[in-house]
């Protein structure tokens, strides 16, 4: 099963609706298709933000679920250069739980790409390849096709 860590801001940004990539990769790790780990620090930035910002009450029982699923693991060092130092919390989680991603909408973590073989990707990145990975794609395109429509890989 595909272990991914999340930047705060997608869970900020998951807010907006419920289907696009941020709400969707929540509700991932939420059912168990998706693992996301953390570390202590990750967990106390995420907690933070909740108490902050989340002000809608379904959506706050829906991160505090997803809070529940958390794989808590130990950070790890990893070698790359960050424009903001703050953001290396989430990068040595990831090194640290073996996540095969990052998934940010943070510029400054995108633009380092990849850190100790982690990919840093956006949410709608690691929603397509969640998706491809889970056969989830796959069903849609079948169904879309049982409409006689047309699906273009």
């Amino acid at each position: 099963m595909m272990r991914i860590v999340l930047d705060t801001n997608v869970l900020i940004d998951g807010f907006q609706d419920d289907y696009c990539a941020e709400a969707k990769l929540i509700d991932a790790v939420r059912s168990g298709d998706l693992i996301a780990v953390a570390t202590s620090k990750v967990m106390k930035e995420y907690r933070l933000i909740l108490a902050r910002l989340i002000a809608d009450t379904d959506y706050r029982s829906r991160i505090e679920e997803f809070l529940s699923m958390l794989d808590h693991t130990e950070p790890e060092y990893a070698d790359v250069t960050l424009d903001d130092e703050e953001d290396m919390k989430f990068v040595e989680a990831a090194v640290g739980g073996e996540a095969e991603m990052l998934v940010t909408s943070d510029r400054h973590l995108l633009d380092a790409g990849e850190a100790d073989g982690v990919r840093i990707i956006t949410p709608e990145e690691a929603i397509v390849r969640f998706e491809e990975e889970s056969g989830t794609s796959k069903e849609w395109q079948g169904f879309v096709q049982g409409w006689g429509l047309d699906v273009h890989e």
